[in-house]
């Protein structure tokens, strides 16, 4: 059966995990940044089988449904193989509780990372997304709940955390554009009309709404980082990427604002 992935989950599989085998005791990073381009290590797996004969299989799920984030979680090659040669051993229960860890241990190395955080970090994503043309229309730049913004763009538990840990330096992402902008006064607009030229490209894409989400922050971090940097400076400027999305998110038309 053939599987079909959007770009866009599979980057989230990647982002969700922290770019780490979530096998349990497994710390093998699932991408090698030391090549140009990065290399691709770790390997989709199904939590219930892609064809109803497979490990783990089950005739009840849609095709659909079988190639969706919930049903997928990223492995390296030997824990990939693994799982799938032995699934009388690995359940989908036990699949499904490693992902789970795996979510909640980025959910906390967000909450600490945020704080180290600085304006070095922000403008270089900033820099990253400011390729945009200047035909993006100006907005009001007035917060709004992001709760009710979440709940009308359909967003789900999945992305809160990377909005809330955003959120709590989207300040210094105001103060980081509010001083660029007395020095190129065209900056601020040429950010958000590069957000949202990703922004539009990742929903023509089909994606999700998580997945534009999460997407938009893969973006940024990927196109700021250096090809020497650590995964530890990588996640770094992924909580700085979710910052800036997040200030934009609040204050402007990343994403569709609700009804006043």
């Amino acid at each position: 059966m053939a599987r079909s992935y959007l770009d866009s989950t599979v980057k989230q599989l990647f982002i969700s995990c922290g770019h780490l085998c979530p096998f349990p005791g497994c710390t093998l990073a699932l991408v090698d940044y030391g090549s140009n381009p990065p290399t691709i290590l770790g390997e989709i797996a199904h939590i219930e089988a892609s064809s109803n004969e497979g490990p783990r299989g089950n005739a009840n799920l849609t095709a659909k449904a079988r190639d969706a984030y919930d049903n997928l979680i990223v492995l390296c090659p030997t824990h990939h193989t693994l799982v799938d040669k032995d699934p009388s051993r690995f359940s989908t229960e036990d699949l499904r509780s490693w992902k789970a860890d795996a979510e909640r241990g980025v959910r906390e190395r967000l909450a600490i990372a945020v704080v180290s955080v600085s304006f070095a970090e922000i403008g270089l994503i900033c820099n990253a997304y400011a390729d945009g043309t200047l035909g993006a229309a100006s907005t009001p730049m007035v917060a709004m709940d992001p709760s009710k913004k979440m709940d009308h763009n359909n967003l789900t538990d999945r992305v809160r955390p990377h909005l809330t840990t955003g959120l709590a330096q989207a300040s210094m992402v105001a103060d980081f554009l509010r001083r660029q902008g007395q020095l190129v006064p065209a900056f601020p607009a040429r950010l958000r009309s590069g957000f949202l030229t990703e922004y539009d490209r990742l929903r023509s894409d089909g994606a999700t709404p998580d997945d534009v989400f999460l997407g938009l922050i893969t973006f940024g971090t990927t196109s700021a980082a250096a090809p020497q940097d650590s995964l530890e400076r990588r996640f770094l400027l992924q909580v700085a990427a979710a910052a800036v999305l997040a200030h934009l998110f609040e204050v402007c038309d990343i994403f569709e604002s609700p009804p006043t």
